[in-house]
């Protein structure tokens, strides 16, 4: 019986990872392409809010949180040592609340971008279209003459990217939109800028 419960901790994890990773092959580039097939992207409160990183941010957020109240409680050895031991944790909790806290601020503003956002595909005319809370807008080939990603490329990869248009209009979607991809897969050889800034918040 221990056998089988340990087999099964270690194939069922890596079992799950096979099939998430043929998944995602099949739906980028295989059958289920969206340059192959109808496909619809939207992003939903729970999903954006609950991925991989945040959960680690609010685990990081929350450890955070324990030294800084234990600042006031933790007991330490030796005693003359004690104040400068409070003030380092202290530092270091606060740090960790900042940090988390900042990041779900912009988790926060981007979310304004994302939300109630479609992006549907339209392989057999090769032309997407993009649904906003307040506007509808169809793109094909040279529609887009130019994108800007905005953020932390190079770090964490949390950026915003602004599309713009050839009538001389544009459109911001941020990093962790579904589908967002997608544009760039449709429309090859855009213009492509990176700029980097530390804390991107979208203006």
């Amino acid at each position: 019986m221990e056998t089988l419960i340990i087999f099964l901790g270690v194939f069922l994890p890596v079992a799950w990872g096979i099939w998430r990773l043929v998944q995602y092959t099949k739906d980028t580039i295989g059958t289920n392409s969206p340059v192959k097939v109808k496909r619809t992207y939207r992003a939903k409160s729970w999903t954006y809010f609950a991925t991989f990183d945040n959960v680690m941010l609010y685990l990081v957020g929350m450890i955070g949180f324990f030294l800084v109240r234990g600042t006031f409680t933790f007991h330490f050895v030796p005693e003359n040592n004690a104040f400068i031991g409070r003030i380092f944790v202290f530092t270091v909790g606060a740090l960790l609340v900042g940090g988390s806290l900042c990041m779900l601020l912009i988790d926060l503003n981007h979310w304004k971008y994302a939300r109630g956002v479609v992006i549907e595909t339209f392989p057999e005319r090769h032309e997407l279209e993009i649904t906003f809370e307040d506007a509808k807008l169809r793109l094909k080939e040279g529609d887009i003459v130019r994108i800007l990603v905005t953020g932390q490329i190079t770090k964490m990869h949390i950026t915003y990217t602004t599309f713009h248009l050839d009538n001389g209009h544009h459109f911001i979607l941020p990093y962790k939109m579904p589908g967002i991809w997608v544009i760039q897969e449709y429309f090859k050889k855009i213009p492509t800028e990176f700029r980097h800034k530390r804390f991107p918040f979208i203006p």
